[in-house]
């Protein structure tokens, strides 16, 4: 799986995002010719390189002549849909923009067709938003995840005034998002770069492990004192040896029934379908000694395995709760051993080794057969199909 991690220890803007893309490998001709696309022939885009406290990094500058139009949802939809770009990064782009009116139109308690945008309706914030959607289309992403994101603190000036940050539209667009305020007394997460966000995250926090295959920064405009400017980015394969899945847990507590009878009841509930069946010791009301009898299932195996409970058991009432489940990739495999063939068990751990191990029933008849102490043929096994190969 290929995901994309975005690093905002300084915030993000539009600009930054683009600038972490071309560093990290996006071909610079897609921005390029991004104005003749969108029909905007009076855009230019720049690219080059700056060193921000030490970091070398690439900036992207929108370069456009002044102009007094503030464009509104359906302007800004009517230049994104005549452009000639593929489908996804229309989508991508259209998605932004929605999320950003839809935000706005809450804050002013306006409909969404009366927003007019100020700062982000101009020309750069076009580029911005659509170059964006041109990288995540070109890097082919399973996953985009984010860090803490950094708003800054202070205030802004925006079209309507005076405005603390993060703006109002950042707050909006970046709810159910972890954030932190400052480092520095400046405006970092821009209505932008929040709505890009918005709309490119599937996961908020740590991703899972990765190899890192590029990265890239992006230089924001501003120079702060004692931190740099930038955005980072990393792209890398996660190493695919876990799969999840989500289960059922039945369960439920005995204190009255004949303790012989617990081996049968387990391997009823495993015969229909049960993945896992246990017990765990407990103490009851009155201080009796008991059992609590547990299930593990998939969801379509429930109704079967709660008649084996009522069937099967005295108790009169049954616990249940979803787990979810993350679990190795195992294969089943039929491995000659000097002691004969035997079913092997072989899992992918997480650093990408092998671990194998053979179905006890076929050690223990092994071990009958060849009158080998079953600990020694183990030992012996686990060394032949482990490590002798």
């Amino acid at each position: 799986m290929k995901i994309l991690y975005i690093d905002c220890f300084s915030g993000i803007a539009g600009d930054m995002l683009l600038g972490a893309f071309v560093d990290a490998g996006l071909d610079p001709e897609l921005l390029y010719g991004l104005p003749e696309k969108l029909n905007l022939p009076q855009v230019k885009v720049a690219i080059g390189k700056v060193v921000k406290k030490g970091i070398a990094a690439t900036k992207v500058d929108v370069h456009f002549p002044h102009e007094h139009v503030h464009r509104n949802l359906e302007m800004i939809t009517a230049i994104i849909q005549k452009a000639d770009l593929p489908a996804a990064v229309k989508q991508t782009a259209l998605s932004a923009f929605e999320k950003l009116a839809a935000a706005e139109a809450c804050i002013h308690n306006v409909p969404v067709e009366k927003i007019h945008f100020h700062e982000v309706g101009a020309l750069d914030a076009i580029i911005d938003i659509v170059g964006a959607a041109v990288a995540l289309d070109a890097f082919d992403l399973d996953a985009v995840y984010v860090s803490d994101i950094a708003l800054g603190s202070g205030t802004v000036q925006m079209a309507h005034g005076v405005y603390p940050v993060p703006a109002p539209a950042v707050v909006a667009l970046l709810e159910g998002f972890s954030v932190t305020q400052g480092p520095v007394d400046r405006e970092l997460t821009t209505p932008t770069g929040a709505a890009l966000l918005s709309v490119m995250v599937t996961g908020k926090g740590k991703p899972p492990a990765y190899h890192i295959q590029a990265q890239g920064y992006g230089a924001g405009t501003a120079d702060f004192e004692k931190m740099p400017n930038v955005l980072r980015l990393t792209i890398g394969m996660v190493n695919e040896t876990t799969e999840s899945d989500s289960l059922l847990m039945l369960e439920c507590n005995i204190d009255d029934m004949d303790t012989r009878v617990y081996p049968h009841v387990i391997e009823q509930l495993l015969a229909h379908g049960a993945l896992e069946a246990f017990l765990t010791p407990v103490i009851m009301k009155k201080g009796r000694p008991g059992f609590m009898l547990h299930a593990l299932c998939p969801a379509e195996k429930e109704a079967a395995l709660l008649d084996v409970f009522f069937r099967e058991t005295t108790t009169i009432g049954i616990r249940r709760q979803k787990y979810d489940r993350v679990k190795l990739h195992r294969k089943e495999l039929v491995v000659n051993t000097a002691y004969g063939t035997m079913r092997v068990k072989e899992i992918v751990l997480p650093n990408g080794e092998t671990r194998r191990r053979a179905e006890f029933d076929d050690l223990q008849s092994a071990a009958m057969r060849t009158g080998i102490p079953l600990h020694t043929l183990m030992e012996n096994v686990d060394f032949e199909i482990n490590v002798s190969g």
